[in-house]
């Protein structure tokens, strides 16, 4: 299995003889809104180019958005991913709105999904904690992903999740080779909510996952991202990791 780090949470997968875009974010440097950022950063998103040129994107096998947030699902993937092209999606509102944009094959994956030899299952997640979500509900639903194919190794993608239950669940019983999580810790407004994972949780999943390989990504690229790659980095060092966890540049190809 190869995976390359295209920017923030968009992977490009390569499985058997697969090419699997997930949560594609397209758009060129600054091409959306800022976030309503605790930091003050107003900059536009995202923040940086695409890692990989545009054209290498183009034509996947296979697409998977964990949700529509505009970070994993932008209207430059609405607009020149194929019409045609196998696109996985959480549930029945993230179909809805997927194939609005004249997308023919979209499919729920409230079971699993068989697309190619590769089976792909969601997971659960929560984008905050209960009081984040509570005053905050347009934050909505959020999932993982889980895909395996014979012979490769099995991957976990978790999305954009806070440490909870579903991401421990998810750990124990799929048992993944490769864990993907997405760790810039992004904080929203002037509270400081917390509604994604941050550093310390990659000390978190290989305690809760020793045996696997965690890729810590979706940092760098959105103004209300406050964890750097450094960040990660000297934790993976303090705790003894090297070897066991991955902090990829935009672009990077990881082979597995």
């Amino acid at each position: 299995m190869k995976l390359t780090l295209v920017r923030n949470a968009t992977l490009l997968l390569e499985i058997g003889n697969q090419r699997i875009l997930v949560d594609p974010m397209l758009g060129a440097k600054g091409s959306l809104n800022p976030f309503a950022a605790t930091s003050g950063d107003m900059s536009w998103n995202p923040t940086v180019d695409l890692g990989v040129p545009l054209s290498e994107l183009l034509d996947p096998d296979l697409v998977v958005v964990t949700h529509t947030h505009v970070d994993h699902w932008d209207p430059a993937a609405a607009a020149l991913l194929p019409r045609t092209v196998p696109l996985l999606v959480q549930g029945d509102a993230d179909a809805e709105k997927v194939s609005a944009n004249g997308f023919i094959d979209v499919r729920v994956m409230d079971t699993e999904i068989e697309v190619g030899g590769t089976t792909v299952c969601r997971t659960g997640g929560q984008h905050g904690s209960d009081e984040v979500l509570q005053s905050l509900p347009v934050l909505g639903a959020v999932s993982g992903v889980v895909l395996r194919h014979p012979g490769e190794p099995v991957i976990y993608i978790a999305g954009d999740s806070v440490w909870n239950d579903a991401v421990r669940d998810a750990l124990r019983k799929h048992e993944p080779d490769v864990v993907v999580l997405n760790t810039g810790e992004a904080t929203l407004l002037a509270e400081a909510h917390v509604i994604l994972m941050g550093a310390q949780d990659v000390v978190r999943a290989h305690r809760a996952a020793p045996h696997a390989h965690i890729v810590a990504v979706h940092m760098e690229a959105l103004n209300h991202c406050v964890v750097s790659r450094d960040r990660v980095r000297d934790l993976v060092r303090e705790n003894g990791l090297h070897g066991q966890v991955s902090v990829p540049e935009d672009g990077e190809l990881l082979v597995f």
